[in-house]
């Protein structure tokens, strides 16, 4: 028996040490190869991961030395995530059309007395601009194969200007206080949290590349890579050291939990920088803030899928797509038989050739727009035929649209009209600036009626919309709509939910008693108008929920809600994934 125990232990022991040195050796590959992808949501697309991991390597050597760059200047600085986020990591979905990218940067620690909040703000200022110049510089190297389209010196300046360094001094001042504070840039109100400080839009970081793949079927042409930095530094202000979040005016246009928002989004990190602060998110995500930062994720997507939808602006596939994170949100709380039929339809759409063509169609002319923008960038990509190839590959796709059955001639005449006058312009780029400026807005509205048009079951995205706000009506939230026309003068939709509300008592309300909004200021007027003459110009309108007053029947469901919302979070877990090389 004892020799039998021995020899149990011997083989235990083997055991442990050869699994110790797998993991070992896992490590080791994945640090030398820097594959690795780690996922929280488990309705991620995880089949792409090696198809993006050519350019999230490529980006990543570029984040990562930026970073080493920027300790020269300011020695703790690190980079503490990288991930890429968007539609190509929703699963099912055939008409991805470039990729976000991310990262998180700690800037490092910066000393504040009290008085010298203009020279803590300028120095983050110049830490920022001199890590994004970094990224320029590296991005060009030949052999990643980018094209970077860089800003102009005077957006470059911009972000130095006296005003954006009062403003983000004004925040520093308030953000080592232990309670919300409001800031007014551009005429808006934006409401921050203790930690936070906020500066106008940092500028995003454009690469594109011909190369970029989200799987086998994926068009090959050159498609954007654009890169977002998000900002972190700790403040010591006497014996106290505040880790602080940099916010810029749209990302907190509906004062999101920041780091939740990327809890539910479809997204992966990547390297192993990121594990640590990924497990962190979902170390501090209790029930209570994993309830209430999944719905404000619904509200996000809402509102995206709510502009789209308006007829004036966005593609409808991208509506589809917003649709479909919408339900995914909600889908502990509705009943199978509607999730599966929800389900059915959108993948329908997403799977659909004729949209994949629409898609890449309206993706290449997008592109198209976007470069030629800058006269400099253009000449550089027509020194290697890329313009000249770009729009023979826009070619391609409608020669492909004669061949499927969907299109009709009328159908396709306006794009063919468009394509002749690309073509003729393209050696010329005052020419096609001219063109563009005249065009490019009719031509994306033209595809934005076609693939509405030709979508499967077009009319039951309204209805969708329609039914995933009731759910939500049931447990006390309500879509508000507001419309900016003047300064200190909103709008408000009239509808049976509002018509019951005191409009003078808007401007008091706050996220603390269930309103997500825009914060508006003590002497703003509110003024209803009718729902059909609301949507005059969709760049004024403002979606905003709130919860308050509810009824008794709908605090009871509300409890229901975050009940099954909490029981799924179990699925919700951190994941490793190396990727594979290419």
């Amino acid at each position: 028996m004892k020799k039998f125990s021995k020899n149990k232990k011997t083989k235990f022991i083997l055991i442990i040490t050869l699994l110790i040195i797998a993991l070992l050796s896992g490590i080791i590959y994945i640090k030398d190869n820097n594959y690795i992808f780690l996922y929280i949501n488990p309705d991620n697309n995880t089949k792409i991961y090696p198809y993006i991991a050519k350019s999230s390597n490529k980006i990543n050597d570029i984040l990562f030395s930026a970073v080493k760059q920027l300790k020269t200047y300011s020695p703790d600085a690190k980079i503490l995530y990288t991930n890429g986020y968007g539609s190509g990591f929703i699963k099912n979905n055939e008409t991805s059309n470039d990729l976000a990218y991310g990262a998180g940067v700690y800037l490092g620690k910066f000393n504040y007395t009290g008085k010298n909040s203009i020279q803590v703000a300028q120095n983050l200022i110049k830490s920022i601009v001199f890590y994004q110049s970094a990224i320029y510089s590296f991005a060009e190297q030949p052999d990643l194969q980018f094209y970077v389209q860089k800003p102009t010196s005077k957006q470059h300046s911009e972000i130095y200007n006296a005003q954006n360094i009062n403003t983000l001094s004004t925040s520093i001042k308030s953000a080592v206080n232990d309670k919300m504070y409001k800031m007014n840039i551009d005429s808006k109100i934006f409401l921050l949290r203790p930690g936070e400080v906020i500066i106008p839009d940092t500028q995003l970081i454009k690469l594109y590349n011909k190369k970029l793949s989200y799987g086998k079927n994926y068009r090959e042409m050159l498609r954007k890579i654009t890169i977002s930095t998000d900002y972190y530094f700790d403040l010591t202000y006497g014996e106290k050291t505040f880790p602080i979040t940099i916010l810029t005016n749209d990302e907190n246009e509906m004062n999101f939990d920041r780091h939740g928002l990327k809890y539910f989004v479809p997204n992966v990190y990547t390297s192993l920088a990121s594990f640590n602060y990924v497990r962190n998110i979902m170390h501090n995500l209790d029930d209570k803030k994993y309830f209430h930062t999944r719905l404000v994720n619904y509200f996000h997507h809402f509102t995206l899928m709510a502009y789209g939808n308006s007829q004036t602006c966005g593609n409808p596939i991208s509506v589809v797509k917003q649709l479909l994170q919408c339900t995914d949100i909600l889908a502990p709380i509705l009943p199978k038989k509607v999730l599966t039929q929800i389900h059915k339809n959108v993948y329908e759409i997403l799977d659909n050739s004729t949209m994949s063509l629409l898609n890449d169609y309206y993706t290449a002319n997008e592109v198209l727009y976007e470069i030629t923008k800058s006269s400099s960038f253009y000449k550089e990509l027509e020194q290697n035929k890329e313009v000249s190839n770009h729009i023979n590959t826009m070619e391609h796709i409608l020669s492909d649209m004669i061949n499927d059955p969907h299109f009709a001639y009328k159908d396709l005449k306006p794009l063919f009209d468009y394509q002749k006058k690309l073509s003729d312009a393209k050696n010329n780029v005052t020419a096609m600036q001219k063109l563009l400026n005249e065009e490019y807005t009719k031509s994306a509205g033209y595809l934005d009626r076609l693939i509405f048009a030709k979508m499967p079951n077009n009319r039951k995205i309204n209805v969708y919309m329609t039914y995933l706000n009731k759910v939500l009506e049931s447990g006390g939230f309500y879509n508000i709509k507001f419309y900016n026309d003047r300064e200190n003068h909103v709008y408000v939709m009239l509808d049976d939910y509002t018509k019951n509300i005191d409009l003078n008592q808007l401007n008091k309300l706050t996220p603390e008693n269930g309103f997500y909004a825009g914060i508006f200021d003590k002497n703003t007027e509110f003024e209803y108008m009718a729902a059909s003459d609301f949507y005059g110009d969709t760049r004024k309108l403002t979606y905003s929920w709130t919860r308050h007053n509810s009824s008794a029947l709908q605090n009871s469901v509300y409890k229901d809600m975050e009940k099954y919302m909490i029981k799924d979070k179990h699925r919700y877990h951190l994941r490793i994934r190396p990727g594979i090389t290419r």
